[in-house]
Order: C-alpha cells, then structure tokens, then sequence
C-alpha cells in the first residue's frame, strides 16, 4: 500500500477520516504508524494554518480508532511531546485535546507524562479564549486524567487544585457544566480540598439554584433537572462545604418559590447526611423553621414532598440509629405536632401528620419516641372526642402513620421484629380499627389502617387478620355506598398478597354465596347490578395465583347450575315473552361469569403471571363442553340450550386464544393436535370435560347443524392462539388451507360463522406461511377467479374477496411480495366501477381488512404498514386521477378504509399527496370511512410538524374545519353516526391549538354558532365534546 499517496489523497481532498484499509493496515503490523507520521510531516509542519489543521485532524482520527497496542511507549511519548507543542496553536487545538485524550487511555501514558501535560494545558490553552465546543475537548481531557492517572494529579497538590479551579471558573455553557460537576465531585471526594474549601463553594455554588432553561431543539438534550442532579450530587460530595452551605440555604429560604424552592429542599435532603450531625446540629432549629412553612403552608404539592424529604434527611442525620437520644429538635418537632392535633379537624393537624410519619420514616429512635407520645393522645381524643366530628380526621391521622410504618419497614433494613415500636399500641389500634370498619364516615380510613398492619410482617396474628378481613367483608357485601368500594377491593387484594388463605377461605366463599344460582328477572336492576358488583370484586381479588385456580372451579360450578336450571319452555309449544326474557336474563348472567374469567385472565397477562396456563386443562374443557353439549342438543320439551347463544360460544373462543397462547409449545401442538380431531375427525369427547355427554361428530360435517358449524369459532380461536413455531398434525397444509378457504367461502351458514372462518384463515398463513409457500400462489389464484366470475352468486363473490384480503393481510404482516401483486389485482378491479358497481364497490370497502387492528398473536414484522402504504397509495392516486365522476368514489373509499393502518409520522411525510383526499374523503357517505379519515387528520394535527407541513396544514385549514363541522351535526342530507360526530368535535377542539387566528376570524363566529347544535345532540358523550369544543372556540385567540 502506498501510504504516501493515500495519506496525500485524503488531505488534499479533506476527506480526514482513515480509509478502512489504512486501518486495517496499521492494526495487522504491515503499517508501521512511523510510516504515516512521515507521511504526514509536510501538512504536520506547514505554516499555512488550514493544511496543518487537516493533517493534525488526520494523525489524531487514525489514533482513535487503531487498536491501542499498535503505539508503543516511544511513540506515546513522541506524540505526546508533538501535541503538547501544538496546544498554544489556536487552530490546532481541537485535534491536539482529542490526540491527547486518546493518548492518555493507554497503558504507555505514564503519570510523569499525565502531569506534564495537565501542567502545560493549564499554562498554554487561555481556555476562555476559546468557544464552548473546544472548553468541553479540554474537559473531557481533563476528565480522562482524572480516571486514569488520578494518583499523578493528587501528587501536584496545591497547584493542581489552585490551577484547576482558576481554569473552570466561569464556565457557563449547559453542556461543560455538567462534565465539570461530575469532575469536582471525583476531586471533592477523592482529594484532600480542605484548605481549598472556599475555592470549590466559588466555582459549584455560584450555580444555585440552577434556573436554566433548555433551548429549543437543544442537540444535546440538557434539561434543568440534570444540571440539578449533577450539581446537587457536587454540592453533596464534602462535609468541609457545610461550614458556609448551610447560612447560603437558609439565606435562600427567603427568596426561594417554586421549581428554586423545590431545588432547595432537595439539595439541603441530599446534604445533611455528608455534612454530619455535628455542623447540622448547629443550625438545625432554623433549618427546621424553614422546611415546616413548606409543608404545612406550601399550596404545591410537590414543594411539600421535598420539604418532607428534607425533614427527614435532617432527622436521619441528627439520629442516624436507635441508640440516638431523640432530644433537642425532635423533641420540640413533636410537641408542635401534638399541639396541632389537638384540634385534628384543622389543616395544621394534616401536615403535623405528615411531619410525625416522616420522623418514623427517618430515624428509629425518633420515630420510637414520636409514636410514645402522639398515640397516646390520639387514642383518647379519639375515644373521648370534644366533638364527633372529629373522630374521623383522629382516625385518618393514625391511619397515616401506620402506612409510613408499614413502608419503612417494608422498603428499608429496619423491620418491627426488631424495633417492636408498635407493640405497645396493639390492643388500641385493633379496637380503633374495629370501631372505624363498623362506623359510616370512618370505613375508609380504618380500612387504610387495616391494610398498613397487615403489611407489617409479623405484627397481627392469622385470628387477627381475620377478624378485621371479616369486618371489611360485611363492608364489600353489605355497604351501599360505591365510593368506598374500590378501598374495599384494594384492601382485601393487598390483604391477599400476605394472607391467600384468608381471603380465600372467608371473602371468596362469601361473595360466590352471594351470587344467585340463576339469573334476576329483566325487572329486577337492583338483583343485577348486585351480582355484576360481585363478579367485578372477584375479577380484581382473583388475580392473584393463590385465589385464581378457586375462581376458575366456582365459576364454572356456577355456569354448570345455570345450564341445568335453564327453565323449560311454556306449555303448548309457543315461545312466550316471558320465556325469551328468562333466556336473554340467563345469557347475560352465563355472560357476565365468563367475562369475569377473561377479565382476569387479561389482567393476568399484563402482569406477566406464569400460571395462567397452569389451569388451562381444568377450564378450557368444560367450558368447550358447555358449547359442544349444547351444539348437539335438538330442541325437545325443554328451552333452547343456553350455550347455544353466539354471544356465549364467542367469548368462550376469546378464553380459548388467551389460555392456549400462555401454554408452552409442546402443549399447545398437544392441545391443536386433540382440537384437530374433533374437528376433522369427529372425536368431540377429546375436548370436553364430560366424555359422557357427547356424542362423536364433526361440526364441519356435511349436514351438521348451524350450532355444530358455530363451533368454527373455537376451533379458529385455538388456532390464532398458537405460537408459529408449533407444528401441526397435518399431512399437506395446502390440502387443509383449501379445505378452510372452501368451507368460509360455501359452507359457513352466514357473516357471523364467516367472519370466525376468515380469521382462522388469516393466522393459518400467517403462521404457516413457510409451510405453505409452494401452495399458496395457486390457492389465491382460485380464489381470485372465483371472485372474477360474474356468473357467480354475490355472496360467494364478496364472501371469496374477504378471505383473499384475509390472506394478503397475513402476507403483509410479513412483508411477503405476493401480498403486494395479490393487492395489485384488487387494485385494477377498482377501475371497472361502471361494469360492476356493487362488487367494486365492495371491493373498495374491504381494504378496511388490511387496517384492522386488534390481532394480538399474529406476527407482523418490522415497518410492515409503512412497507403496504407505500405500495398501495401511489396506485390508488394513480387510479383516483384517472376516474372520472362517480368512478372516483371507489378509490377515495378504499384510501379511508385503508388510513387506520397509518401511524401519524408516515401520514405527516406524506401530507402534500395525502391532504387532498383527505379533504374529499371528509364527504363520503359512510359514517364509518369519514370517522377513519377524521382520526387520521386528529393524529397529524396532535403530532408536532415542520414548517412545510404547517403551511400545508394553515392553507387548508377553512375548507377543514367547514367539513369537520358538517360532520358535527347530525343532517338529512349526510348519513351520520355517534361516532363520527364526536370525532369531529374532538377534532375541531385541537385546531385553535395548531392553526393560528388568523386563518381562522372569518369562520370564529360561525363555527360557535353551529357549535350551539351539537351541544343539544341526543348523544351525551357528543354533547360533552360539544361543549369542550366550543369553550375551545370561545377562548381561541384570546390571551392566556
């Protein structure tokens, strides 16, 4: 390689970063670095100040990127000599910071050449001199030092701390500050700065309090809170600080409000412990004077936290164990707050609550002895009250403090084991609790209490728990009051976590006492809202492992008795109202158990529990054999089955997908493989819990009943429940796709059995597509002739395109080409309007497939909607442009069905072609399509855009807002919907945010105006939008 030739090559043309070769050379030995520094010489040593900065920028980017060993102790120190030469070159000191910096990470950088060049920075470089940009190149090498060569630095003494704090003195750029902050705390903690104290409060205190605003589009992305961080970290860093620090934060309590008073309490809550008890000690009574005015009197939520954080920063430094003596301040603390609480229904009393929780909080002889003197004498104010009125603030306030126990003990290394501080209180808290939970107006509280100690690891006994779990009980079944229901809830969940068999052995047999055995009549709203309130309590408490396997046998105990108490049809064979209401009032009931189950099931799974399959084999059959056994019943002297209701077999398919997902890949191909006999083959006993019950028969049979055939919804829900990696018991999965396209397409009795057909259709390619690559060309070919074939019923054709997208939605979902040629063909069908208007039509509506969302355990790939968008839009402009009059419509109809698919950001990108058809789309008839267009235009005016996409957005912001506007009230003219109303006005809501007034004055008035309609809108959720939306108008251009 001629390394003359490169190196003058990249010079010449600025090109400065090393070619990979060159590297590639130096790193393998067959270039020696000598060879390139040669090389370099004459740009090294020009006088003309451009060629030397680009040949020093060269030599230094080699050397960050070789490998390390490549430069051996000769050349470290020729080159650490060369660049040292370089550093009163103003132009050239970039490249000599950054080649000094790598240098001195390697292991022949030596301290005696650390110092040396530390020492002819600090003479040569007048840092002050030079932008931000360069500052920060000399403190990231000073930073570098201090990590390698830490001990070289300490040796210098004096003179490196004098030179060090002169150097950086000043500094205010963002982005250099907190480098240096991390850098004066590496020296503060590691250094001896005693007698440089007062140089080091000058150089770090001089920033507090930090009120730095960040920039906008600020590349670095420093924001205020990590200057605060950084340098409340600095000021935290030395015990000598607190000589002069402390005065500095009480002369601030003066002046300090807001975000700065908030800095300050969290500053002083970070310096107490470094600063020791001793300096603390000294100040302490003022300090506390300033941080009790910003608990009890802060109206600033978040200023009282940091002001109760510093109390117990104070508190933990002044007692840092249980052997402190808790005299002086917090002695005086806690009388103040016994003061307050003697009148416990004044504001006072809530924060000296507080400060009595944060002393316990903070220190365990402190919060012993605040305990030894506030329970006593919340106790007997609250036995011998000077008002009643009072007994419920008293309550709270006990509730209170035993929380901050219970977290103390349950988030730190103190626990009561050892303390034992609530021992004394045990008979008195217990009584106090037991009277709240019997008490209206004091349930809350002690509820809060009850759960505060049963968190507290061995405190109550088992008979204690349940005493008080008992008395909550009678609280979730027999107290009216909603409010407090979902304390109960939380209580007896939280409960549940310490003592399973507790609430499983007295709450859930309880609550499923009080579920009838059959379902209230249509009459009977209070009976019906009771069990719903039941079966809500169960999902929340049954998420828990312990209690999840005892749900799953009392419901479907439950649903078994449902089923055999169905009540008979009336005598002489007509179906009378009262038997239709009977059965709807069943349904429902059967309904709300089942949801309960899914519920919890869902819960589960956002939580990440691994048992939820645990129980699969125990529910998944008996719930399939409610459907089965009903499937196969014909109707005799008795009712219709009840499983035989849709509404029952479709949610028992969404337990079948969720259950059968969370099973481990064997036993899913295990529970396919017995699901695919029964279906295929007619073994229907290998699914259900009781063999007995039914006989064997495939619901796919030719003949079988439409109840047999609704059963496809179970078998496509095991299906879209599977992993793709499981393999399936099937000789050719071609054979099984046609036999799955041929059934959805010309067996499925109607929409409901189709719509479970085409699902199933869609996870079988999407999951098996590299088992079916070879077949699936010439399945969708067959498909497509069939749905060209004119001659041809229509539902076969439009039921043929549904699962012809189905497939190219799974096809997409994987970013395979054939979904795209697949789309080509719908694509050119929509130009035949005039020829076939109601199939085009149709077609065009069933781009709304590709967009539907929802498909949880289908794989989709990686930027697979903006690959599909990009291919689909440009053929649908192209299309659209070359219609005329109503053959335009198909083509603005399949972009609206389509935009769900699109995230806001590719919208925005592509607004310049997308804004007129989104403009044209606002006019379609369908309610439906101009609501997927009215989100569409929602998600890019609520998304931060350019200044392109913003004059885009202004210059047809009036035609918008009139065709918003006209979906906002409801005409004869326009079909219309709840929906489509309510998400126009949320729409018109955000335009006096984005669109300026000026482009808007001449159509203020009018928009308020018409506005008045849609506030009367026979919809309540459309009526709340409507007056949102035209306060937002009322206010849009008015000053804030």
């Amino acid at each position: 390689m001629d390394v003359d030739r490169l190196v003058r090559t990249h010079v010449s043309t600025a090109d400065l970063n090393p070619s990979q070769g060159l590297v590639q050379g130096v790193n393998s030995g067959q270039i020696q670095l000598l060879q390139v520094v040669k090389a370099l010489g004459e740009y090294l040593t020009s006088t003309e100040d451009d060629v030397r900065l680009k040949g020093l920028t060269f030599l230094t980017n080699l050397l960050s990127v070789i490998i390390p060993g490549k430069i051996n102790r000769q050349a470290t120190t020729t080159l650490t000599n060369f660049y040292m030469s370089k550093l009163d070159d103003f132009d050239s000191l970039p490249p000599a910071l950054n080649g000094l910096t790598t240098l001195s990470k390697l292991a022949t950088f030596d301290d005696t050449a650390a110092a040396d060049v530390y020492k002819r920075v600090v003479e040569d470089v007048n840092i002050k001199a030079y932008a931000q940009s360069t500052r920060h190149l000399v403190y990231v090498l000073f930073d570098s030092l201090l990590a390698t060569h830490r001990d070289a630095l300490k040796k210098m003494g004096t003179a490196f701390i004098n030179s060090y704090t002169k150097i950086v003195d000043g500094e205010k750029d963002p982005r250099n500050l907190m480098l240096l902050f991390s850098i004066d705390r590496v020296i503060l903690l590691e250094f001896d700065v005693k007698d440089h104290i007062e140089d080091f409060f000058d150089i770090a205190f001089c920033y507090f309090p930090i009120t730095f605003r960040p920039p906008p589009n600020d590349p670095y992305g420093i924001t205020a809170d990590d200057l605060k961080l950084a340098l409340r970290e600095c000021m935290a860093s030395n015990p000598y600080f607190a000589k002069m620090a402390l005065p500095l934060f009480l002369e601030k309590f003066a002046t300090a409000t807001g975000a700065t008073m908030k800095d300050l309490m969290l500053t002083m809550a970070a310096c107490f412990p470094t600063y020791g008890a001793d300096a603390v000690n000294e100040r302490s009574k003022e300090l506390w004077e300033g941080i009790k005015t910003e608990i009890l009197y802060s109206s600033d939520s978040t200023i009282e936290v940091a002001a109760l954080s510093a109390l117990e920063s104070l508190m933990r430094t002044l007692y840092p164990n249980e052997d402190s003596v808790p005299s002086g301040l917090a002695q005086d603390i806690i009388q103040e707050c016994m003061k307050s609480l003697e009148e416990p229904d004044k504001n006072q009393a809530l924060g000296s609550t507080k400060i009595i929780a944060a002393i316990f909080r903070s220190s365990p002889s402190a919060g012993k002895f605040a305990l030894s003197q506030v329970f006593p004498q919340l106790f007997r104010t609250f036995n011998s009250p000077t008002v009643p009125s009072q007994r419920a603030p008293l309550l709270t306030a006990v509730s209170s403090i035993l929380l901050a126990c219970q977290s103390t003990y349950d988030s730190s290394s103190r626990s009561h084991e050892q303390e034992q501080s609530l021992e004394p209180y045990r008979g008195d808290l217990l009584d106090m609790l037991r009277e709240g939970l019997r008490t209206d107006g004091l349930k809350g509280p002690a509820i809060k209490g009850c759960v505060a100690l049963v968190g507290v690891q061995g405190y109550w006994s088992r008979g204690e728990v349940e005493d008080v779990v008992r008395g909550i009980d009678d609280i979730l079944i027999h107290d009216g009051n909603q409010e407090i229901r979902p304390d109960v809830i939380q209580a007896l969940t939280t409960i549940s976590k310490f003592h399973p068999t507790v609430i499983e052995s007295l709450t859930l047999p309880l609550l499923f006492h009080h579920l009838p055995s059959s379902a209230p009549s249509v009459e009977d709203f209070t009976a019906r809202e009771q069990y719903r309130s039941i079966l809500g309590s169960l999902g929340k408490l049954c998420i828990q492992p312990a209690l999840w396997g005892t749900m799953i046998v009392r419901i479907t105990s439950r649903l078994d008795i449902l089923v055999s108490a169905t009540p008979e049809k009336s005598e002489g064979g007509d179906v009378e109202m009262d038997d239709i209401d009977a059965r709807e009032c069943n349904i429902a009931y059967a309904w709300d158990l089942l949801n309960s189950l899914l519920t919890v099931i869902e819960a589960k799974i956002k939580e990440k529990h691994v048992d939820v399959g645990k129980y699969y084999e125990e529910l998944m059959p008996r719930l399939v054999g409610l459907a089965v056994m009903a499937s196969q019943q014909t109707i005799g002297g008795g009712g219709e089955p009840l499983f035989k209701d849709r509404r029952l077999v479709a949610i028992i398919s969404k337990i079948e997908e969720k259950m059968i997902w969370e099973l481990s890949v064997e036993k899913q191909g295990k529970q396919f493989d017995l699901m695919y006999k029964a279906f295929e083959q007619g073994e229907m006993v290998s699914i259900v819990h009781e063999r007995s019950i039914v006989r064997s028969s495939s619901p796919l049979r030719i003949g079988a009943s439409s109840a047999e055939q609704d059963l496809i919804a179970i078998y496509s829900s095991v299906l879209r429940g599977l992993s793709p990696s499981v393999s399936l018991p099937l000789t050719s999965y071609g054979e099984y796709l046609r036999g799955k396209v041929y059934w959805t397409i010309h067996v499925a009795k109607d929409g409901w059995q189709v719509k479970w057909g085409l699902e199933m259709v869609c996870a079988l390619v999407n999951k098996k597509e590299n088992d079916l690559k070879e077949d699936l060309a010439g399945v969708m070919e067959k498909i497509w002739a069939e749905v060209q074939d004119t001659t041809q019923d229509f539902e076969v054709r439009r039921r043929g395109l549904l699962v012809y997208f189905h497939i190219i939605k799974a096809l997409s979902l994987l970013r395979q080409p054939l979904a795209y040629t697949a789309l080509d063909k719908v694509i050119e069908v929509l130009g035949l309007f005039s020829m076939d208007p109601e199939f085009v039509s149709e077609a065009a509506r069933a781009f709304s497939v590709l967009a539907k969302k929802g498909d949880i355990h289908l794989t989709a790939k990686l930027l697979y909607a903006q690959k599909l968008w990009n291919n689909v839009l440009p053929k649908l402009i192209e299309g659209d442009k070359e219609a005329s009059g109503k053959e335009r419509i198909v083509y603005l109809v399949s972009f609206a069905s389509l935009l769900p698919l699109v995230p806001p950001s590719l919208c925005l990108s592509d607004l310049p072609t997308i804004l007129p058809l989104i403009q044209r789309s606002l006019t379609l008839s369908s309610p439906v399509q101009r609501t997927n267009v009215i989100h569409a235009l929602t998600s890019i005016l609520e998304t931060p855009s350019s200044p392109s996409t913003d004059t885009i957005l202004h210059s047809s912001a009036p035609s918008l807002v009139s065709a918003l506007l006209a979906s906002s009230i409801p005409s004869s003219e326009i079909t219309t919907s709840s929906n489509v109303r309510q998400s126009a006005l949320a729409c018109l809501a955000i335009i006096p945010d984005t669109i300026r007034l000026e482009v808007l004055h001449k159509q203020k008035a009018e928009v308020i105006r018409e506005l008045g309609k849609a506030v009367d809108d026979r919809n309540r959720d459309v009526r709340k939008e409507a007056v949102e939306c035209r306060a937002r108008w009322y206010r849009y251009g008015q000053a804030t």
